[in-house]
């Protein structure tokens, strides 16, 4: 799903306000990643293509720090601009900006992606299409090309502790961070109003018409509200549970599933799928 009224909302937030945005990856999933990009690198050799669906800078720049040649992929030029001020390496001569849909990337040629990195990208994408992309994320794979890709979850098990209750008396005791009750609550504790099965779609504009109902009834202090508001959104993500998501996945490799970040208490809600593409697929 494009939305890009929403997205371009987003850059212009993020260049008025000069904030790293709070969806950016976080240091525990760019240590994960630079650290399964070095071992491919150490495996395959350096100067690949790394393929970055999005403007995400952290990825680009890791792919640029191990000296792979670097295409950034984004159908919004504004994600670009806003993530200009976040780029660590300056030397981005080895770096290619594309505006274009990941469903058809064009300018990449059968097989020449020996990286694809993606932060909650493919969450991003209509299910309708997901078939489609990842047909397309094979074509421009080759045998032994590695994806780390990190996507939003739902939990396959119920998790009593990111429902709404559980979750506010925890951040209140200070069991949890601020980020983390924003997470629960964004991804887990209203779900069943929010998410339509058959589409896969978690709708967080009906996430946050239930904060704002909590706040009416008097269930969050005017600071909890405040806070929570200042990460509204519209954003329409597509998400799968685990047993799903790793069957979507495993039709392009081995599929290796790891904890997006170990200081994430609400880690359940994202996963690194980090695949292997192999010599047969179904």
């Amino acid at each position: 799903m494009k939305q890009p009224d929403v997205w371009a909302q987003f850059a212009r937030t993020i260049m008025t306000t000069g904030k790293r945005p709070h969806f950016a990856p976080s240091e525990e999933i760019v240590v994960i990643m630079r650290e399964r990009l070095a071992a491919f690198v150490a495996e395959r050799g350096s100067g690949c293509l790394a393929v970055i669906l999005g403007a995400t800078p952290e990825l680009a720049d890791i792919a640029l720090a191990a000296g792979c040649r670097v295409v950034r992929i984004d159908s919004n030029p504004a994600m670009f601009e806003a993530a200009a001020g976040r780029q660590a390496v300056a030397d981005r001569t080895r770096e290619t900006i594309l505006i274009g849909d990941w469903l058809r990337m064009e300018e990449i040629r059968d097989g020449e992606a020996g990286i694809v990195f993606g932060d909650s990208s493919l969450n991003n994408v209509r299910h309708g299409d997901m078939s489609q992309q990842l047909a397309e994320l094979a074509r421009i794979t080759r045998p032994g090309s590695m994806l780390a890709l990190r996507q939003i979850m739902l939990p396959e098990q119920p998790q009593p502790d990111y429902d709404f209750a559980a979750a506010l008396a925890a951040f209140r005791a200070g069991r949890i961070t601020a980020d983390d009750f924003h997470r629960r609550l964004r991804f887990y504790a209203f779900n069943a109003g929010a998410y339509d099965p058959v589409l896969r779609i978690l709708d967080a504009s009906r996430v946050f018409a239930e904060i704002r109902r909590k706040h009416e009834e008097g269930s969050l202090t005017e600071d909890e509200f405040a806070f929570l508001m200042t990460r509204r959104s519209e954003i329409r993500h597509t998400v799968y549970g685990m047993a799903e998501q790793q069957r979507l996945f495993k039709s392009l490799g081995t599929c290796e599933t790891i904890p997006a970040g170990l200081a994430d208490s609400a880690r359940d809600l994202f996963k690194i799928f980090v695949i292997r593409v192999g010599q047969e697929r179904p």
